[in-house]
């Protein structure tokens, strides 16, 4: 890893540059391959602050720290900022291992290796939401008023006049239709 330097308003010692230096390699462990290491150290007026920006393959991390009393507390705070965006990045990288199994699973079906159990077997459908709600008693017209305020296409009720669970809905034409169960 390539670690440079550049200070405003102060002049980097061998100190700072030891305890950077000495810290930063250890980041490799979050995500490897990391370029290059860029700290940017400057102090205005009573406040030192300090920069790390982190270049990778496929990520830049970037982490600033500030601190009145001096410059190695601004170093220690950026490089915890860029450790816990590792850290992040790291758990978002390791955390696909099912759609991988999903995804070889699909190759291996296509490629012929693994035998589908519906070779041939259209798949029946699922189902995939249940809803429950309290059938309220009420009339055929009182329903189509309902259905009529409602964004549903249909709606399920008892027929208060047959005593029986009907299912009322709307149809293309713009009118609706009666589902009555005959026994």
């Amino acid at each position: 890893m390539d670690i440079r330097f550049t200070g405003q308003n102060l002049k980097i010692t061998e100190g700072m540059k030891k305890h950077a230096s000495d810290r930063l390699p250890k980041l490799e462990q979050y995500a490897p391959r990391i370029v290059e290491a860029h700290v940017f150290l400057k102090k205005e007026k009573y406040l030192y602050e300090a920069e790390i920006t982190l270049l990778a393959r496929h990520l830049r991390a970037f982490g600033k720290g500030s601190a009145k009393e001096n410059i190695f507390a601004a170093i220690d705070e950026a490089y915890d900022r860029v450790e816990k965006q590792l850290k992040k990045y790291r758990a978002k990288t390791k955390d696909h291992h099912k759609k991988d199994s999903r995804a070889s699973a699909k190759i291996a079906k296509a490629l012929g290796w693994v035998e589908t159990e519906t070779d041939g077997i259209s798949e029946k459908p699922r189902i995939v939401k249940v809803k429950n709600f309290a059938v309220k008693p009420m009339s055929a017209e009182e329903a189509g008023l309902q259905l009529e305020v409602s964004p549903e296409t249909f709606l399920v009720f008892l027929n208060q006049d047959t005593n029986t669970v009907n299912v009322i809905y709307k149809r293309k034409g713009g009118d609706y239709g009666l589902v009555e169960p005959a026994f």
